[in-house]
């Protein structure tokens, strides 16, 4: 809102809403990575001083990820990338072996040297800790409605 006072005093963090037209280029799409690295840093209670235990080995690994453009003539980082297509093969349903495709002619198209991973395997090793796992959920046929927890012993109407 125009005029609005932020109240730091309260813990409120000030932030900046962009009017239309005002967005450039750079900032548009912005996926947020280096916060939730740092969640995950804090997560972890990383010390400089302790040898570093295998999550902090990932953890490092991803850090990389996400500062390492995808090939020389791109801002776009290899995790962000990888990420952002690991999401588009759930939301459409792809099967590993249109994944697989669709990152091989991704791969032929990009200029060389490029670091994308070449099928769904590589890809689920570089995010494998991000620890964004999923649990499958059998659905029923005909639409019928998947009850859990409190509602458990309910039936649909």
């Amino acid at each position: 809102m125009p005029d609005y006072e932020t109240w730091s005093f309260h813990g409120e963090k000030e932030t900046r809403v962009e009017t239309e037209g005002e967005a450039d280029d750079d900032s548009a799409g912005v996926d947020r990575m280096d916060e939730m690295l740092e969640a995950l840093q804090l997560e972890f209670g990383l010390n400089s001083e302790d040898p570093p235990t295998k999550e902090v080995k990932e953890f490092f690994k991803l850090l990389q990820a996400s500062e390492e453009p995808l090939h020389e003539h791109t801002k776009v980082s290899l995790l962000a990338f990888v990420t952002r297509l690991i999401a588009i093969k759930y939301k459409y349903l792809f099967s590993n072996n249109c994944f697989n495709d669709l990152v091989q002619l991704i791969g032929d198209v990009l200029l060389q040297p490029h670091k994308l991973p070449n099928d769904m395997y590589q890809c689920k090793r570089l995010t494998k800790a991000l620890g964004m796992g999923y649990e499958k959920i059998d659905m029923f046929p005909d639409g019928c409605m998947l009850f859990c927890d409190d509602h458990v012993g309910e039936k649909s109407a």
